[in-house]
């Protein structure tokens, strides 16, 4: 039988550069998903070359399964990534750009006061440090006694918003286009908007987690049931729901900084957006 050899270079492979506590604490996940040190962290590991190839295409990124490759290359303590959330996937990637470049992010940034363009570069660093973390439950309590629980987006949500935020970048592309018609123009923006409504809807379903009346012993999670009373509630309700999605999902990474134009000194607060195709 043949013995099992030992690479005498193993002791110049990568090692944990840093250490991230996650946007969703310790307690959001089943024993296994994440494996957690003591302290409540996990170790992120610099990219490999492959890795790099992979963070620099964003066309590969809209493909789940490259995305799910860079985290279970760098970050051993989460053997299947698709079972995150969204908020601790934009942590894990910031993490692992910085521990593999040391560096900032640069986007460019026009100015609302004079219009000139400014590089603006983004300690990442500082992001990591000063991230925000999720409550352990969210609940919207709407007029009619009825309470919405809801969760950040998951996984397939997160693949979903990328895709549809890529679709939207390909689409001003092309109405800002000489080469089609005033007609083809409106058609096109009509047609993007019916499924970006449809798109904002499933994620809204797909981020509820229940709805209880525990004074009617009411309490559905079935799907199709959330989907069917998202659908038939006021506007009112349905937007306080919606309100309390998209700011959960905001929690984690901090992303709005105070920009100042290099040219005529004007401040104001900027978002910065952290998914993973913005980070080539």
């Amino acid at each position: 039988m043949e013995q099992a050899r030992n690479n005498p270079l193993a002791q110049y492979f990568r090692q944990i550069k840093m250490y991230l506590k996650l946007p969703s604490g310790t307690s959001y996940y089943a024993p296994g998903v994440v494996n957690f040190t003591e302290s409540g962290e996990i170790g992120i590991m610099p990219m490999t070359g492959k890795d790099e190839l992979i963070l620099k295409n964003p066309d590969a990124l809209l493909n789940g399964e490259s995305l799910t490759e860079i985290i279970k290359s760098c970050v051993p303590a989460v053997p299947n990534p698709k079972l995150l959330l969204s908020n601790d996937i934009d942590a894990i990637i910031t993490a692992i750009r910085y521990a593999t470049y040391n560096d900032s992010l640069e986007t460019e940034i026009v100015c609302p006061n004079c219009k000139h363009e400014n590089l603006f570069k983004l300690d990442l660093q500082y992001s990591l440090d000063h991230m925000t973390y999720l409550d352990s439950e969210y609940v919207v309590n709407l007029d009619s006694g009825v309470s919405v629980f809801v969760k950040p987006y998951g996984y397939p949500e997160l693949l979903q918003g990328l895709h549809a935020q890529f679709e939207q970048s390909k689409l001003v592309r092309t109405v800002e286009s000489d080469s089609i018609t005033e007609e083809q123009r409106v058609k096109l923006f009509a047609d993007s908007f019916k499924q970006l409504s449809k798109i904002t809807f499933e994620l809204m379903c797909n981020s509820v987690i229940k709805v209880v009346d525990e004074s009617k012993d009411v309490n559905v999670t079935d799907k199709e049931f959330i989907k069917e009373f998202l659908q038939n509630i006021d506007k009112k309700s349905a937007d306080k729901v919606s309100d309390l999605i998209k700011e959960i999902n905001q929690v984690g990474i901090k992303r709005v900084f105070t920009a100042k134009c290099v040219k005529c000194a004007h401040e104001w607060e900027n978002e910065i957006d952290f998914n993973p195709v913005n980070f080539s």
